[in-house]
């Protein structure tokens, strides 16, 4: 297999004070590989990804469907009362 390098190019305008992206500029690579991204179904990507490598509200949805989800002692009690 031939190994070719691909250059992505991503430019970014941060305000540090506020912590914000103001401006962001991507090649087309860089948008190729978004687009391929946004297209793989949701449960692959959580799989993927584990609770420690995962930021925000990824972490919290994943940590409550699986407390949601786990077999309750009773078939009409949810988990979430117990």
């Amino acid at each position: 297999m031939a190994s070719s390098k691909a250059k992505v190019t991503l430019k970014l305008l941060i305000d540090t004070k506020s912590k914000r992206v103001l401006f962001a500029e991507a090649g087309k690579d860089f948008v190729d590989f978004l687009f391929h991204l946004l297209r793989l179904p949701v449960g692959t990507v959580v799989k993927l990804l584990t609770t420690q490598t995962m930021l925000g509200p990824w972490a919290t949805f994943t940590k409550a469907s699986k407390i949601l989800t786990k077999p309750t002692s009773s078939p009409t009690q949810p988990s979430w009362i117990s």
